[in-house]
């Protein structure tokens, strides 16, 4: 396992609270594309809820989802909006996984010190053991994670290893997973060249 500078603070921060959490591929699109025709939250919020845009069952689901969505878009700049919107779906993908890890913490680390620590090693799999090994010693260093219920770990591990799957970071095969790096368009690395803010998102896809 590699450490991180402000691991302490880092720890600080888990949480459980990304059991409900997908990549939201179309929700998120439809609020960046509402963005881009210059619509304020509120108006954005109320053409969700008045035309169910997001194919809700209820309006308490609306109400549920509709801020955690929101929330994702806010760590996109103007030009990885675009990229979300008119890019190839490699790229697409490449900035939907870059949306969840910056918002929580734990899925993040587990890209960062699995998955990316993996590849470094030359290795070409996640196995189950590396998977268990992960939350075990999070469980020794944070006392968040210990306090986690068997339940609540099945379900993070679940969600957590659906979204990368989802954005096509990992496939299964059997037993295990295999790491693929997300291919990047030459425009979108370029401008990530450019922006160092952005950075991190050639680490979570494996292209760096």
């Amino acid at each position: 396992m590699i450490h991180h500078k402000g691991w302490d603070d880092w720890l600080k921060h888990y949480s459980g609270g990304f059991t409900a959490e997908h990549l939201y591929r179309n929700e998120v699109k439809l609020i960046v594309q509402l963005q881009s025709q210059g619509l304020s939250k509120e108006e954005i919020k109320r053409k969700v809820f008045e035309d169910n845009l997001f194919h809700c069952r209820s309006e308490a689901a609306i109400k549920d989802l509709f801020p955690r969505v929101y929330r994702r878009t806010k760590v996109l700049d103007g030009e990885l909006k675009r990229f979300l919107l008119h890019g190839a779906r490699s790229d697409q993908n490449a900035i939907l996984l870059y949306m969840f890890l910056k918002q929580f913490a734990f899925p993040r680390d587990f890209v960062l010190e699995v998955v990316y620590y993996n590849m470094k090693q030359w290795r070409r799999t996640v196995t189950e053991g590396n998977i268990r090994t992960f939350f075990e010693e999070k469980e020794q260093q944070c006392e968040q994670v210990r306090n986690w219920t068997k339940q609540t770990k099945a379900k993070l591990k679940q969600v957590m290893l659906k979204v990368l799957v989802d954005a096509e970071l990992l496939e299964k095969r059997g037993g295990e997973y295999v790491m693929k790096p997300i291919p990047l368009s030459k425009e979108l690395c370029d401008y990530i060249e450019r922006t160092p803010t952005y950075r991190d998102l050639f680490i979570f896809t494996l292209n760096e």
